[in-house]
């Protein structure tokens, strides 16, 4: 078992939630991103969202093994961290979340000097994390690694 710390993206990763963000975007293109959301209703978005993958089952295992797991988010609202917290914790999630504001690196939140690895959708964070001393796993839907990256798979073998 690994006993680095192992920090978990919530949307593209646990819920298709980026996807869906994206779709409502596209019908109120007169909207800024920050207008838009403001009014996002994340409850109802949240309630929509499938989960990936079986994520909530790999975290709910990976709980019971490890104290060293955390959900590491993104987040533009106070009602987008109530509805992500409703939505973990409801699902019996009782892993720490960690929040980042908007134009906040995660690397920022939480500095990955010893290797402590980042599962995410988003080349970009994972550039960052790896360049600050962590290790990047690389998650998409369909299982797609790069040469830089692993794929989620390779949670079972890190727990």
């Amino acid at each position: 078992m690994n006993n680095k710390k192992i920090f978990i993206d919530f949307d593209g990763v646990i819920f298709d939630t980026e996807k869906r963000v994206a779709e409502r975007k596209n019908e109120n293109p007169n909207l800024t991103w920050n207008e838009f959301f403001d009014n996002l209703d994340w409850f109802q978005l949240l309630d929509e969202a499938k989960v990936i993958n079986n994520a909530i089952d790999y975290i709910l295992d990976g709980q019971t093994r490890t104290k060293q797991l955390a959900v590491l988010t993104k987040i533009h609202t106070l009602l987008e961290m109530e509805a992500k917290t409703k939505a973990l914790r409801s699902r019996k999630i009782k892993i720490p979340i960690l929040f980042v504001p908007p134009h906040i690196k995660k690397s920022q939140i939480y500095l990955p000097n010893n290797g402590e690895i980042l599962i995410d959708d988003s080349i970009k964070n994972l550039v960052d994390w790896k360049q600050k001393g962590g290790t990047g796993i690389y998650f998409n839907e369909e299982q797609v690694s790069t040469q830089e990256f692993m794929t989620i798979k390779t949670l079972e073998k890190i727990l």
